[in-house]
């Protein structure tokens, strides 16, 4: 006989289990009925059990079953090469991992739709967090296929190069980007929730921002080195037998090693830090809206992002308008014609800033009277605000105050006059 009575027990149970887990799922997706939210998490979770519990039957049925089953999945079609075979159990094994990938993708997708009202993720998280599920879930499906039927792919055992002697194979290519990946995945997801604490206890986000690219500089390192170690290479090796390459690379890259350590220097000194106004050697105003591991990026008034290596902030000179404190102060300049009340000028310069809602109230704004010009009487009006980002805003709105305001009291603004005398000469 092919089955004995143990395989039939078995089988029946395989077969009672599926029935029963099917009649308990239509069970749940009822129960959470009401509740719409629950409801369809319940369905998809019930669809996607229901499917792995399948597969996992079949696995387990090929397991039990007797030779011919076997031979029928180990059947070659065609050859790749002179190691990889292609055979039923491969193309079949193929064509469940494409379903499974569709499903599993539609269902975390919905699932992310379903918890949005609940939990406000950003879209680049949801999608660095899916893939990895993805591959996650994947991989397992390998292993597992791999343990249950005691079938091995070829596939992950051919050898791409050899490094110090040793084999770099397609499965240790995956395992390296795996992890590099999932440290990709917890970094981002370390940021967003560490960008909530930080506004939740009101802590300083310039600080904050430095001290996590700091850290995850370090997690970058120490990753690295852990990926290299798994493929089996000695660090201290490679850095011994690369000496030479790295002196022809270290003058070549100059200047990009330059920007990471000057990247560095801002983190750690503090100098520059996010949302800071800063004004550039070249004129550029802008406020810094991320600094990076070699440029960091400068949004200026005009809402352009101006792409700056680090070094241009530690080389040349940066005027960092918010490295004080927020407020900042400015002037708008006026003359007047000779003859006008310098203090009834005074005054009315003083309104106008007061009357401004995002000038400061204290410090008070003041006027200097600058000096007796060619044509004009010439004042200062000095004031603070915290926008310095849009401050030729301020400024302008300034100027049409003191304009309305000089025409209501009959003070004039001159223009430039020249007197010209023409002296005849008699020949």
């Amino acid at each position: 006989m092919i089955f004995n009575y143990t395989t039939y027990i078995i089988l029946g149970l395989i077969l009672f289990l599926n029935i029963a887990l099917f009649f308990i799922s239509k069970a749940v997706i009822k129960y959470y009925k009401k509740n719409e939210l629950h409801n369809e998490i319940a369905k998809l979770v019930s669809k996607f059990v229901f499917a792995i519990s399948i597969f996992l039957s079949f696995i387990a049925v090929v397991g039990i079953s007797d030779y011919r089953l076997s031979k029928v999945l180990d059947y070659e079609i065609f050859v790749i090469g002179n190691k990889i075979d292609i055979n039923i159990f491969l193309v079949g094994f193929i064509a469940f991992s494409l379903w499974f990938f569709y499903f599993t993708n539609r269902f975390i997708i919905r699932l992310f739709r379903l918890a949005k009202n609940k939990i406000d993720i950003p879209k680049n998280m949801s999608i660095i967090i899916r893939r990895w599920l993805l591959i996650t879930l994947f991989l397992f499906l390998i292993a597992g296929v791999v343990k249950f039927t005691n079938r091995s792919f070829d596939f992950f055992s051919i050898i791409l190069f050899s490094i110090q002697s040793v084999n770099i194979t397609v499965s240790k290519i995956i395992n390296a980007i795996y992890t590099f990946y999932t440290v990709h995945m917890i970094i981002t997801c370390i940021e967003y929730f560490f960008n909530i604490q930080l506004k939740k206890k009101r802590i300083d986000e310039s600080k904050g921002h430095s001290i996590f690219q700091i850290a995850r500089y370090f997690i970058w390192v120490f990753t690295f080195v852990f990926i290299l170690g798994n493929l089996g290479l000695k660090v201290s090796i490679i850095l011994a037998g690369s000496a030479a390459l790295f002196v022809g690379i270290g003058f070549g890259l100059q200047s990009l090693f330059n920007d990471f350590i000057s990247g560095l220097i801002i983190l750690f000194e503090g100098t520059i830090s996010i949302n800071d106004v800063v004004e550039l050697e070249n004129g550029v105003v802008g406020r810094i809206k991320e600094i990076g591991l070699r440029a960091s990026k400068v949004v200026s008034v005009d809402n352009i992002i101006n792409i700056v290596p680090n070094n241009n902030f530690v080389n040349k000179n940066v005027i960092n308008w918010s490295y004080n404190e927020n407020k900042t102060r400015f002037k708008v300049k006026v003359g007047v014609a000779y003859g006008s009340d310098v203090r009834l000028v005074e005054k009315l310069l003083i309104e106008c800033a007061l009357e401004h809602d995002k000038i400061y109230r204290i410090p008070q704004p003041y006027v200097i009277f600058e000096n007796f010009g060619a044509s004009s009487l010439d004042f200062k009006l000095f004031f603070w605000i915290d926008d310095t980002f849009r401050y030729e805003k301020v400024c302008s709105d300034i100027r049409f105050s003191i304009n309305d305001k000089f025409a209501k009291n009959n003070i004039q603004i001159p223009f430039p006059q020249r007197d010209i005398h023409f002296k005849s000469k008699s020949y």
